[in-house]
């Protein structure tokens, strides 16, 4: 199942140009610059260093968890490792430990500012901080010693992963995020474009039906919102949301999760 003519006006913000990584006061609030200096972070942070092996490790050892559970195996989705990787990043350099940064995102938040074409159903997030001289097996025991995060682990709805672990102040911050992808836009939706995008999806359902689309505001407030292909002008300029789809199945009504927008 496609949506064939969904569409929305997007702010055509001029691009940031390019800088080194500063997050003394955190990641930029518009989709465009949160993923420059994303990047930018990600060119080389001082004091702050992935850990790939780890990663791999710890990747290794949730596979044959949910083996041993009975669960499918999950696919290591590239979005969700960068999200999972910013987000120990800016731990590390402003000194918190939080599900939500310090502007109030969540880890799903970061995730739809960074991918430009998941459509994202059941999300969830585990989190642990272990000494910099843990073994993968000891870091790994940590992240599961916490009855909520051995249940997502084992979840059935998810069928994505991603992780991270970041070395830093003598600790390693350890991301790892689940999700369940329903669709995929068939082509990257920008962060800043002039006029309308068209926005055709392919559904992991083949019976689900889309609804309809908005943008949505992290405050709740819609921002715009079409039905097919009709689509009303935003009267709120120069504001960012996240596109949401709602979805019908028989009786069932569901929303799936789309990429951070800015509308003009």
């Amino acid at each position: 199942m496609s949506i064939s003519a969904l569409a929305l006006a997007a702010l055509g913000l001029t691009a940031n140009a390019q800088q080194a990584c500063d997050l003394s006061d955190g990641l930029g609030l518009q989709p465009a610059a949160f993923q420059t200096e994303t990047e930018a972070c990600f060119e080389g942070l001082n004091g702050v260093t992935p850990d790939t092996f780890m990663q791999g490790q710890l990747g290794q050892f949730a596979a044959a968890d949910r083996s041993d559970a009975g669960k499918a195996s999950l696919t290591n989705l590239a979005t969700l490792n960068e999200a999972a990787r910013i987000h120990a990043y800016d731990m590390a350099v402003r000194g918190y430990v939080a599900h939500e940064d310090m502007e109030g995102r969540s880890h799903l938040d970061r995730v739809r500012l960074l991918d430009r074409t998941h459509l994202v159903g059941a999300f969830g997030a585990n989190m642990a901080i272990v000494d910099d001289s843990a073994t993968p097996e000891e870091a790994y025991r940590a992240l599961m010693a916490d009855p909520a995060n051995k249940a997502n682990l084992k979840r059935g709805e998810f069928d994505h992963t991603g992780v991270a672990a970041v070395r830093a102040n003598g600790r390693i911050y350890l991301v790892q995020l689940f999700s369940r992808v329903e669709g995929t836009l068939q082509a990257p939706m920008p962060t800043q474009v002039n006029g309308k995008t068209d926005l055709k999806a392919v559904f992991a359902e083949s019976r689900a039906e889309p609804l309809g689309w908005s943008v949505v505001s992290t405050s709740g407030n819609v921002l715009a919102k079409g039905i097919g292909d009709s689509v009303p002008a935003s009267e709120l300029k120069g504001q960012s949301g996240y596109l949401t789809i709602d979805m019908a199945l028989g009786k069932d009504r569901y929303t799936l999760k789309g990429p951070a927008v800015s509308l003009f």
